[in-house]
């Protein structure tokens, strides 16, 4: 049995990957959201359990809980990110940015990825072959900025990407067999993005369910030894950093 995790599995992006990922045979799935129960409950190989990223101690439960199940973890997928609230939207200008939005920026869509991995190193290390991969964005690369704007969206997965090059670097040296890949999802019909769809040319925005297959589709060529750079689009195209 393969041992696969989605953070973020209650919407969105996640929801889909749950939902193909769950019609598969020989594997447990553990699938969470900051308002799911902070109890691991199980229905067949569905899994349910709270797991909120901006939480360190939400995280220590998760990976206690998930230790206290399963020997290893075979493959994550974490779908947390953050661009607006009911409090804020991304800042065009300057004038525009304040601490606390840029600090749940960085919390959401950096810091709490690479915290959760280092919690779960010892699981993961522990699978025969094993992938993380993070969902980012191209507005995180520097090299393709070329409209400005969207300060902490753009910081954010710009760390993010950064965490993910030196942790590749780390991993290479003491787990040679763990893949990591960053992979931009392209515009998804999400509440992530509905309020930015109007903008958008005809065929540019994709179901969710297009987008879980883009997806699954780079995870498992990566998987099965194809040589898929770390940062790339949900059609495997490499993007500059």
């Amino acid at each position: 049995m393969k041992n696969i995790i989605i953070i973020g599995a209650n919407q969105g992006i996640g929801k889909g990957l749950a939902q193909v990922l769950s019609k598969q045979t020989n594997t447990n799935l553990i699938v969470t959201s900051r308002n799911y129960s902070n109890k691991l409950t199980r229905s067949d190989s569905l899994w349910k359990i709270q797991c909120d990223i901006s939480s360190e101690e939400s995280m220590q439960n998760f990976v206690t809980q998930v230790s206290a199940q399963f020997k290893n973890i075979d493959g994550i997928i974490n779908c947390a990110g953050l661009l607006h609230t009911k409090h804020y939207f991304p800042e065009k200008t300057l004038s525009k940015i304040n601490p606390m939005q840029m600090f749940e920026n960085y919390q959401i869509n950096a810091i709490g990825h690479l915290i959760l991995l280092q919690k779960m190193e010892r699981l993961i290390a522990a699978s025969k072959k094993p992938i993380v991969t993070s969902i980012s964005a191209r507005i995180g690369s520097i090299k393709d900025n070329q409209l400005g704007g969207w300060y902490s969206y753009r910081m954010s997965k710009a760390a993010l990407n950064m965490g993910y090059k030196t942790l590749e670097i780390e991993w290479r040296r003491k787990y040679p067999h763990i893949r990591l890949l960053l992979i931009h999802p392209g515009t998804t019909n999400t509440t992530l993005s509905k309020p930015f769809q109007k903008r958008l040319k005809i065929g540019m925005l994709q179901s969710v369910e297009q987008t879980s297959g883009f997806i699954i589709d780079q995870i498992n060529k990566k998987l099965n030894g194809q040589l898929i750079p770390l940062f790339v689009d949900f059609k495997g195209i490499q993007i500059e950093w």
